[in-house]
């Protein structure tokens, strides 16, 4: 069985990084915000019903780098197909192309392997496996690629050039989405950063003026008004997240 891409099952020591880290952060926005030990603690529980969100983070990564490496295969398999050779030969030779670029734990290397296993020792047609990959890796790309492939079998269409068109394709969708991020980057960096600014604020506070923020942390109006701030926060925070999730 190969790697479902629709979920990230994150190894036991990457889960235990993200709880300490996750836990130490709302524990330390539950003492600026309220000056409590116990908010902090209270806050520090959030990170459960966080993991949610950092496991779909973590998934669209592993997602969108398996695309980038997956145009690389296919100008491996187009100059394979050129040179006359069948899928299985093709993606051996793509095996041996995405070594030289890949580490060998690299997911599309590893997805290569597992292909030709299945299509060697556990006898699987190339047309089985590429069409498993596609719904795998939730990828539109890779179901075109398997759609285009059988359909050219079927009908004897030239599967060099449909391979070079799909290419080109996929290669211009990552363009335009390379464009996008780069003039993203700049306004993801000021959104985080001005998340950034009311904690640095409070904890400048916190330290040179005590006494600034006595009424916030003493009173019930003060403690509503702390609330309000950070839930503002968070709102403001995930929600400029999904303005700028751009889908190419």
């Amino acid at each position: 069985m190969g790697v479902d891409y629709s979920q990230y099952i994150p190894e036991r020591r990457e889960r235990c990084k993200y709880y300490a880290l996750c836990m130490a952060g709302m524990a330390l926005t539950g003492w600026l915000f309220f000056d409590s030990f116990i908010a902090a603690a209270l806050l520090a529980l959030f990170a459960f019903p966080l993991e949610k969100v950092w496991l779909k983070s973590r998934t669209a990564a592993r997602r969108k780098e398996l695309s980038a490496q997956f145009k690389d295969m296919l100008f491996s398999l187009s100059a394979s197909f050129q040179s006359g050779r069948h899928m299985k030969e093709a993606l051996e030779e793509a095996k041996t192309n995405m070594l030289e670029v890949y580490p060998a734990s690299a997911p599309i290397n590893i997805e290569l392997d597992l292909m030709l296993r299945r299509m060697g020792a556990g006898g699987e047609s190339d047309r089985e496996v590429l069409f498993d990959f596609a719904r795998r890796s939730g990828s539109e790309d890779a179901r075109n690629f398997a759609d285009v492939y059988y359909t050219c079998l079927t009908t004897g269409g030239n599967l060099c050039a449909v391979v070079n068109r799909t290419a080109e394709v996929i290669l211009e969708k990552m363009t335009i989405r390379r464009e996008i991020d780069a003039l993203m980057a700049q306004k993801k960096y000021e959104a985080k950063l001005l998340t950034a600014v009311p904690f640095l604020i409070l904890m400048y506070l916190k330290f040179s003026s005590p006494a600034y923020l006595e009424q916030l942390y003493t009173t019930a109006m003060g403690l509503c008004v702390m609330a309000a701030a950070l839930g503002a926060l968070a709102i403001a925070f995930f929600w400029s997240g999904k303005i700028m999730d751009i889908e190419v």
